[in-house]
C-alpha cells in the first residue's frame, strides 16, 4: 500500500508517517477485516488486496472518518464496498463458503456426503440473510469472533450483536427446516400426516454444526 501502510503482518511494526490513531485502528481491525473479506473473495491474496484498498481510502479521509458519529461503522461500509469492487473487477461471485463451517461439520459427520449436502444448503441460506445478519453470522460462527469483538468492528453494541445472532438463527432455522421438511416429504414412502409442524419446530440445532 502507499504511504508505507503495510499489507503483511511481518511489516506491521515498520509503519511510518501515519497518524497514531490510524495506525492503532489498522493494527486492531486489519486481521478481522481480512478474515471476513476472505469469506467473500475465497482466498487470502484477494482479501488482503481488498482490505488494503479500503485502508488506503480511509487514510485519505481519516480526519473526516474521525468526525463521523460512528467511525467504526463508516470504516466497515468502506471495507464492504472495497470487497464488492474487488470482486467485480475480477469478475468473481462472492465465495461465502466458509472453510471453518465446512471443516467443523465434515470432521464431525458420520456421513460426510450427506453432511456436505446439508452444509451447502446452509451456506445458500446464509447468503440470503440481510447484510448485517450475514456479516455477524460469518464473523461469529465461521470465524469465531466474540460479540464484543464484532460489536467494535461493526460499530454496534454487543447486545446488538447477540440480538442479530438470534434473529439470524431463527430465520435460518425456519428456512432450512422448511426446505428439509419438503425434501423429506418427497423421499418418504409414506406421506407425512400431522407432523410437518413438529419437523419445523425441531430444527433447533446450532447453525455452526
Amino acid at each position: 500500500m502507499s504511504q508505507d501502510l503495510p499489507s503483511q503482518a511481518s511489516r506491521a511494526p515498520r509503519m511510518k508517517k501515519l497518524p497514531l490513531d490510524f495506525e492503532a485502528f489498522h493494527q486492531m481491525y486489519r486481521p478481522l477485516y481480512v478474515s471476513w473479506a476472505k469469506t467473500r473473495l475465497g482466498n487470502w491474496h484477494d482479501a488482503e488486496e481488498a482490505v488494503d484498498a479500503a485502508f488506503e481510502q480511509l487514510l485519505k479521509v481519516w480526519s473526516t472518518v474521525l468526525s463521523k458519529e460512528n467511525p467504526a461503522a463508516y470504516a466497515w461500509r468502506v471495507l464492504k464496498n472495497s470487497t464488492i469492487d474487488h470482486s467485480r473487477t475480477r469478475d468473481r461471485r462472492p465465495a461465502l463458503i466458509g472453510e471453518a463451517f465446512e471443516t467443523m461439520a465434515l470432521n464431525r459427520a458420520v456421513d460426510p456426503i450427506s453432511q456436505l449436502e446439508e452444509s451447502l444448503n446452509l451456506y445458500a441460506e446464509i447468503g440470503q440473510l440481510p447484510p448485517r445478519q450475514m456479516d455477524v453470522v460469518l464473523l461469529h460462527f465461521s470465524l469465531g469472533y466474540s460479540a464484543v469483538e464484532i460489536a467494535a468492528a461493526l460499530g454496534i453494541t454487543p447486545a446488538g450483536v447477540r440480538s442479530t445472532v438470534r434473529h439470524a438463527k431463527r430465520r435460518l432455522q425456519h428456512a432450512y427446516g422448511v426446505k428439509k421438511s419438503l425434501a423429506e416429504s418427497r423421499t418418504d414412502a409414506e406421506p407425512c400426516t400431522g407432523e410437518e409442524g413438529q419437523t419445523e419446530e425441531g430444527q433447533t440445532d446450532d447453525i455452526a454444526h
